[in-house]
């Protein structure tokens, strides 16, 4: 099945990516390792970082909790951060 393309990708996809990329970098983990925890692809944490993929939520967790080892409290809080530093995105 092909994916779904977004162009401009939504401003909440935008923000979920920036905000998994945050985390990722403040835990010092590289696109791999995650990727790796997460039984993904390191293609895939790009994607969904660079907003070029909407996860579901199975996906969504596994790359969090597996891959960068921290809950969904911590994508919450990293979201409404991305978001206050972009107050136009949405």
């Amino acid at each position: 099945m092909p994916r779904a393309e977004y162009k401009p990708p939504p401003a909440e996809l935008v923000r979920l990516g920036s905000a998994l990329k945050t985390l990722r970098q403040r835990r010092d983990l590289k696109q791999i390792e995650v990727a790796t925890g997460a039984n993904m692809t390191e293609s895939q944490i790009s994607d969904i970082e660079n907003a070029r993929n909407n996860p579901g939520w199975l996906l969504l967790m596994r790359l969090l909790v597996d891959g960068i080892g921290l809950e969904l409290r911590d994508l919450v809080g990293a979201y409404e951060d991305v978001s206050e530093d972009h107050p136009h995105e949405g």
